[in-house]
């Protein structure tokens, strides 16, 4: 396999990984707010097991295809860079824990949904609301992940080195959105519209961040944009 189709494989994951995770979150209805009672909380997990757990497969699953497209990408910045390494190792790392705090923030759901049949977790007021909490403020600790990790590679369009700056500049905002809503995961005990607004559009933007980016990639091997006269990896602007 050449140099082009390894790097149309390495986009073609970032696709993939979109994919996944919005099964992931379609397979099951919406969760309680974060001030709801216990009941209707246990009564969630317990309803939707089978659903919650295989949300947490498909999101896991993602995960990993997540660090395939974030290898793809430190792959061509480091070329990019000629090896100075300016954005590529934090590119790297970033998406990283990315990918791992994906994981680690559906481990509490997939705890409660996977014991939901068991009258003595179910019941324990303190267990269920515990593991729900967690589940949250993991949320939280994800969304600054996910801020740095569109920081980084947005920066690295703004600097031409990666697909399109125009790209960068949306991932740039999106970034700050992911940050703010990720901080007020940590603080925000009651249901808020406009909070939960914020860190839902923050995802979602996020994903359509990703997806944009793994289709231009795809379609245009970056290698392919190195081979070309004048401004390499993005058009001039």
């Amino acid at each position: 396999m050449n140099e082009n189709r390894w790097e149309q494989a390495g986009a073609a994951a970032g696709i993939v990984f979109v994919a996944l995770i919005l099964a992931s979150i379609f397979v099951v209805p919406s969760a309680p707010h974060i001030n709801a009672s216990f009941l209707n909380i246990a009564s969630f997990y317990a309803s939707n097991r089978g659903g919650l757990l295989t949300s947490a497969l498909l999101g896991t699953l993602g995960s990993v295809f997540f660090l395939w497209f974030v290898s793809h990408l430190r792959h061509v910045l480091q070329r990019a860079e000629g090896g100075s390494e300016a954005l590529s190792p934090i590119v790297l790392v970033s998406g990283t824990a990315v990918a791992v705090l994906g994981v680690l923030s559906a481990v509490p759901q997939a705890t409660l949904a996977f014991g939901s049949h068991r009258i003595e977790l179910i019941t324990n007021p303190g267990v269920v609301r515990s593991l729900f909490y967690m589940n949250n403020v993991l949320v939280g600790m994800l969304s600054i992940a996910v801020a740095l990790f569109l920081v980084a590679a947005s920066l690295a369009m703004v600097r031409k080195e990666l697909v399109a700056p125009p790209l960068g500049y949306a991932g740039l905002l999106f970034g700050a959105a992911a940050f703010i809503g990720g901080i007020s995961a940590f603080y925000v005990t009651t249901y808020s519209a406009a909070w939960v607004g914020l860190q839902l559009g923050a995802g979602i933007a996020a994903l359509a961040w990703v997806l944009v980016a793994s289709v231009a990639m795809l379609a245009r091997p970056e290698v392919a944009r190195a081979e070309e006269p004048g401004p390499v990896f993005a058009s001039s602007t």
